[in-house]
């Protein structure tokens, strides 16, 4: 369950390009962020998808990813030409037969493919009628789902639905959001059902119609979601910054009732686990990409719980910082892990230190985007150093966290709720004093 959002520059407070994603996935289900460079394959080279073996394009771009450890695919991620794609799990009648493309491998192949937002649909709709959607898409289980997702470049943005070995495409508008559901009925530009399509004004196909589940819709309360991000963000039409899209994509309603335990569907944005089987998913990371023409940031979480976390910077043509590829059993060495140690025990207080976290972290995290701006056009080294500077700075923010909160009792009163975390934590093998 995910939630993408796009403004774009007549949308935005000094004409960039904004697209911004919440990567909701399971709570045990640790994010990598990996640069992958451009590279030139020989003829006849192929390419191991999640399920699938493909062949491979002559040329990959340069991509910065967050992916699910497991995935070939990834959640979120933008590309050295501006390319910028947020991902959400659709639901649709058709039948998962067999093994096919799943909504992350998409997202991977547009970014290494396309260097326009039109030319990522295009790969996006190639794959899906060649190979159609299927298979697991969950770690913990076999579960599969359809595609939906946001696309932006230096100029515009488009949305993919998929459903099955179909889909259809149609620009966004200024601004924009997406979530689990099909947005795109008869007002498809361009879609293979397109042959279907009756000629000389009459009717043409419905996309939603013919493909959507609202059953599995409204179990995720895909419409609630992206009611609310839409809203929020046409209500800060033409002066929308990078700020504006954290804003959203943390929003939880009204701070002051929000209870974490309450709701049985995950109604917020910024999506927290729940003691409910709808709300077994949360916000594990998120993206935020700043597009102009001359410049690109790429705003990384690297960590669960958006509303717990900061964004940081990370530029194309460098290296990444250590410790965001968490593998194997070590929960200590990796950026993701080391932050449950905050986001665990934050939720089980939640309401009581969220605040002091937010006026903290938000302070950092806007001192990162004023230094960005005299950084984005810089060189090599600046940008690198700039980084480095960063991410060494909100880890240790979070490690000051982390030692603040460990002064507590880790204790939850709500029964449902602690047996939920108890058996996270344990699956994670993570003790928490």
């Amino acid at each position: 369950m995910c939630d993408t959002i796009v403004a774009l520059p007549d949308a935005t407070a000094d004409g960039a390009v904004l697209l911004a994603k919440n990567a909701d996935t399971e709570v045990n289900e640790a994010q990598q962020i990996l640069r992958f460079p451009r590279r030139d394959y020989l003829l006849g080279a192929a390419v191991r998808l999640t399920h699938l073996t493909i062949p491979q394009a002559p040329r990959t771009h340069e991509v910065i990813l967050g992916r699910s450890f497991w995935t070939w695919g990834g959640e979120v991620g933008c590309n050295e030409h501006g390319v910028a794609i947020g991902n959400e799990a659709a639901f649709s009648n058709q039948k998962c037969e067999k093994d096919g493309t799943c909504v992350t491998d998409l997202l991977r192949l547009a970014l290494e493919r396309a260097e326009t937002a039109r030319e990522a649909v295009d790969v996006i709709g190639d794959h899906i009628i060649r190979y159609g959607q299927g298979g697991n898409c969950q770690m913990m289980g076999n579960y599969w789902f359809d595609s939906g997702l946001l696309i932006a470049d230096r100029k515009e943005a488009w949305i993919v639905n998929g459903a099955g070995h179909h889909w259809a495409a149609r620009r966004a508008k200024s601004t924009e959001a997406i979530s689990n559901r099909y947005q795109i009925g008869t007002d498809w530009e361009l879609s293979s059902l397109a042959d279907a399509a009756l000629v000389d004004g009459e009717t043409r196909p419905d996309f939603r119609a013919r493909f959507a589940d609202p059953m599995r819709e409204q179990e995720c309360a895909a419409d609630e979601r992206e009611s609310c991000a839409g809203s929020l963000l046409a209500g800060r039409n033409g002066g929308i910054t990078m700020h504006d899209m954290a804003a959203v994509l943390r929003d939880v309603g009204d701070e002051a009732t929000y209870d974490v335990t309450a709701d049985e569907r995950p109604t917020k944005v910024c999506m927290h686990a729940g003691p409910t089987p709808a709300r077994f998913w949360h916000a594990t990371s998120a993206m935020i990409t700043e597009v102009r023409p001359t410049s690109m940031v790429v705003w990384m979480t690297g960590t669960s719980a958006t509303d717990l976390s900061i964004f940081k910077p990370l530029f194309f043509g460098m290296d990444l910082p250590e410790g965001l590829m968490p593998l194997g059993t070590d929960t200590e060495g990796t950026i993701w892990w080391r932050h449950e140690r905050l986001h665990r025990p934050a939720m089980a207080r939640y309401r009581e230190v969220k605040p002091e976290i937010r006026a903290e972290f938000d302070a950092l995290e806007r001192s990162f985007h004023d230094e960005s701006a005299a950084v984005r056009e810089g060189s090599p080294q600046l940008k690198a150093e700039f980084v480095a500077w960063c991410w060494h700075r909100a880890a240790a923010a979070t490690e000051a966290w982390i030692e603040r909160l460990s002064r507590h009792p880790y204790a939850i009163a709500h029964p449902a709720y602690r047996t939920a975390w108890e058996r996270w934590n344990a699956e994670a093998s993570l003790a928490l004093a």
